[in-house]
């Protein structure tokens, strides 16, 4: 009996050894799955500009006051408004006559304008338009309309 433990013994390890030297199967490389892309011409871009916009009228306002026009000459959209404003005081008065009145040189004129009062004109047309001041001559500017 011996003996034959000792030959079922040495099968084992025979078994074990040969199923040790069989080569693996070959691993396939995997590689990663191809997918299709279908292509096709992008449309084109479309540049939407918003609609443009002439500038507000606290954008276009010219100040007035005993030493001039403040901005003297301005540059405006087409359809615009410009809106001048007497920014003289009352206090002024004992020493320099705070009204005034804006003439836009054959266009129109203003009405009288006492301090903190304000008057406005569309500008429909390009060109340059002088104006000044019918009570104080020596004040005079330039609207130039584009």
């Amino acid at each position: 009996m011996k003996n034959s433990i000792i030959i079922l013994g040495i099968t084992i390890v025979l078994v074990i050894v040969c199923g040790c030297t069989q080569s693996a199967a070959p691993v396939q490389p995997t590689t990663p799955p191809t997918v299709q892309v279908q292509t096709s011409a992008l449309p084109t871009a479309t540049i939407i500009r918003p609609p443009q916009t002439t500038n507000s009228v606290s954008a276009n306002t010219i100040r007035i006051n005993k030493t001039g026009f403040y901005p003297a000459s301005i540059t405006v959209k087409s359809g615009s408004t410009v809106r001048w404003v007497n920014a003289d005081s009352t206090a002024d008065a004992a020493l320099y006559n705070p009204t005034h009145r804006i003439a836009v040189v054959n266009i129109k004129n203003s009405q009288l304008l006492s301090p903190g009062e304000g008057w406005s004109w569309i500008f429909d047309q390009p060109g340059s338009y002088e104006y000044s001041d019918m009570i104080h001559p020596a004040l005079e500017g330039t609207v130039i309309v584009v």
